[in-house]
């Protein structure tokens, strides 16, 4: 027979006889192509099947490109089988390259992880082909909050640094007045900037003989963020309330290796503030948004009044910011009230004051931020590219 080219555009499920297998002379090189999809971590559909070719021949290349590295490859050859490697521990130092050839090239969210295996003539198989993607990444709450350790288990490698937990900035000043919507899109596919990494370190990592991987889990899809504003309302002694509510960052302090923060909320009111009333509650994860940037201070740990529904208003900003700058009440020169809220672990490099816009009692730039990773931490496939050489194919 003459070599032909066969391109398969989907996966490989080959029927397989009950009654006869029939051995017969298959010159092809397949190629299968897939590209824009998504893989779940939940149940059955957490294993996606690209291979499933029983015969004789040489499997040619590789190529995956996703927008997480901790997608695993499962390469099965006859009675070998690989561990499931992930471009996040072999792109780890480098190339990583394994001694059968399976290798990554570092990358980011928006243009992707490739991950390759490219075997110098060809892997031979002898009986049976298969080629799979899975994801194992596991749900958590816990997204830009304070994450001081991680392990995933299952033979995954665990992130050196805990990019996705609160404490920085994700920066896209281009998109200063998008949406919050369009943020969150520019936080998963990062064409306008970095890609939002918070500076923690994984405690989980220190192990020596612990493997590890570049980036983090929850980089793309899998962590995409869902903002929230909140609401909070003063009442005040008398007079009328400024037309937004402003924000102070006090200093981050640490006690051993924990951080936290003291976050102001108030209101250049003409009066004295009395109470306040929000939405915002202990173990929320905050986000203020300041055109466009966004911060991610952390997870709610304390607030005045602790679970009641109106909290009082005992702090003064003295500790946040001089009281000439801001909240002097009237003429008295006593300082304005303040909402304040316990974070941790707090942001690495405060900001400046920043003000919220209000509809109604919601503060349009700050509020609650939940993610993609609570329910199901999916993984965009950008493409694949397998290449196979068939010489004998086994029907049935």
């Amino acid at each position: 027979m003459t070599d032909d080219q066969f391109v398969y555009l989907g996966n490989i499920t080959p029927e397989v006889s009950r009654k006869s297998q029939l051995v017969r002379e298959d010159k092809r090189t397949v190629t299968v192509r897939q590209s824009g999809l998504t893989l779940t971590s939940q149940g059955d559909g957490s294993t996606l099947r690209l291979v499933d070719q029983k015969g004789k021949g040489k499997l040619l290349s590789i190529k995956v490109v996703t927008d997480n590295p901790y997608v695993q490859l499962i390469l099965e050859v006859d009675d070998w089988r690989n561990e499931g490697e992930t471009a996040a521990e072999l792109a780890y130092g480098g190339t990583g390259k394994q001694d059968y050839g399976l290798y990554a090239l570092d990358g980011n969210p928006a243009k992707g992880y490739p991950l390759m295996y490219t075997p110098q003539g060809g892997e031979a198989f002898e009986s049976r082909l298969r080629i799979s993607l899975r994801n194992r990444i596991p749900k958590t709450n816990k997204l830009y909050g304070n994450i001081p350790r991680l392990e995933i288990g299952g033979g995954m490698p665990i992130p050196v640094n805990n990019g996705h937990a609160g404490g920085a900035t994700f920066s896209a000043p281009s998109l200063a007045n998008n949406s919050l919507g369009d943020l969150a899109q520019a936080m998963i596919t990062p064409h306008y900037g970095k890609a939002y990494k918070a500076n923690q370190y994984n405690a989980a990592a220190l192990g020596a003989n612990t493997k590890v991987g570049i980036d983090h889990p929850y980089v793309g899809l899998a962590g995409k963020p869902v903002f929230t504003p909140a609401d909070l309302s003063f009442t005040i002694g008398a007079g009328s309330l400024d037309s937004v509510h402003t924000v102070f960052f006090g200093p981050r302090t640490y006690s051993g290796s924990e951080s936290t923060q003291l976050l102001y909320f108030t209101n250049n009111a003409s009066d004295a503030l009395v109470t306040g009333t929000t939405t915002l509650r202990v173990g929320d994860k905050l986000f203020i948004r300041d055109g466009g940037n966004i911060h991610f201070p952390g997870e709610i740990t304390e607030q005045d009044g602790h679970s009641s529904g109106t909290y009082t208003l005992p702090h003064t900003l003295a500790s946040a910011v001089p009281p000439d700058q801001f909240g002097t009440v009237g003429n008295s020169g006593a300082q304005q009230l303040a909402y304040v809220v316990t974070v941790k672990p707090g942001l690495e490099v405060n900001p400046g004051p920043i003000t919220t816009t209000l509809t109604g009692n919601t503060m349009n730039e700050i509020g609650t931020i939940t993610s993609q990773a609570a329910t199901d931490p999916v993984i965009a496939i950008k493409s694949i590219e397998i290449k196979y050489r068939l010489e004998v194919s086994y029907d049935g």
